[in-house]
């Protein structure tokens, strides 16, 4: 039984059951991973290490960080990553290269796209900067049986205790209003901080979604105390759910949809057959 749950193991098992057996129950690591992944940890590793340098007062140029990048994807690059959507830019298409670089080197462009962006609206990157990936974990209402531990990108702080918790997003897609309002990640985020720090006057929840075509949207969202207590009692009954199946010992079932073609435990999976067909180049 884990010992712990994050965000994504609570979606994992909300989206396929199976999933979360074979990740959070069986440990069945893999080192296969999707190329719009693999992009976005580039991504977030690349304005991660933007911010590191602006803390040692080193020069932020856009080339260096663009440099970073590049030696990012060099040096993590491996052969398990699965291509769904298979795309060429016109820049590729009479490059001599295998066929399969140009695919990659479209998210490759993505990711460059997404830092050009938010290096061009966020210089001289002169935010109240408290941590970058910083590790929560704590209780919810303070009950030893449902600890929950994450990370957030970005956490800023002001001088009167106005603290901003940041996500950056490399999906095609943004929220909406709503959607940012009912986000369950950042308000897990809210609960855990307020739980951790003492000095808080507001707290705001900011997602910035970098692969817009025309700018990096931001949409804010606060969340009132009602707002936390009904999340709270929301993930309480989903890891009540987890519990009573391993409990009880009943099956976790596949749940069949298009985040197949995202799965990495076909082999394992009862209703699919041999490894998945899109992971390996």
């Amino acid at each position: 039984m884990p010992a712990y749950f994050s965000y994504s193991s609570i979606q994992s098992f909300k989206k396929c059951p199976a999933q979360f057996q074979f990740r959070y129950i069986d440990r069945i690591f893999k080192k296969d991973e999707g190329i719009e992944a693999f992009m976005g940890k580039r991504v977030h590793e690349t304005i991660e290490y933007l911010y590191n340098q602006k803390k040692l007062d080193s020069i932020i140029s856009y080339d260096n960080i663009l440099k970073y990048h590049y030696s990012l994807w060099e040096n993590n690059w491996h052969d398990k990553i699965a291509i769904i959507n298979k795309q060429v830019l016109p820049i590729d298409r009479d490059r001599n290269i295998p066929l399969w670089k140009k695919y990659a080197a479209f998210y490759y462009r993505t990711g460059e796209s997404c830092l050009t962006k938010f290096y061009s609206l966020n210089q001289p990157f002169d935010d109240n900067v408290y941590a970058n990936e910083y590790e929560l974990d704590f209780l919810i209402e303070d009950n030893d049986g449902y600890r929950i531990k994450g990370v957030v990108d970005r956490l800023d702080v002001d001088s009167e205790g106005n603290w901003m918790i940041h996500d950056y997003k490399t999906g095609k897609r943004a929220y909406d209003q709503k959607e940012a309002d009912e986000d369950m990640q950042l308000g897990l985020y809210q609960i855990g901080l307020e739980k951790e720090r003492h000095d808080i006057s507001s707290i705001t929840l900011v997602w910035h979604f970098l692969q817009q075509s025309k700018e990096n949207v931001i949409v804010r969202s606060k969340r009132t105390q009602s707002d936390l207590d009904g999340l709270g009692k929301k993930i309480i009954m989903v890891i009540d759910q987890i519990r009573s199946k391993i409990i009880r010992k009943e099956e976790f079932m596949p749940k069949k949809s298009m985040l197949c073609k995202w799965c990495y435990y076909w082999e394992e999976c009862p209703v699919q057959e041999g490894p998945n067909p899109h992971v390996g180049i």
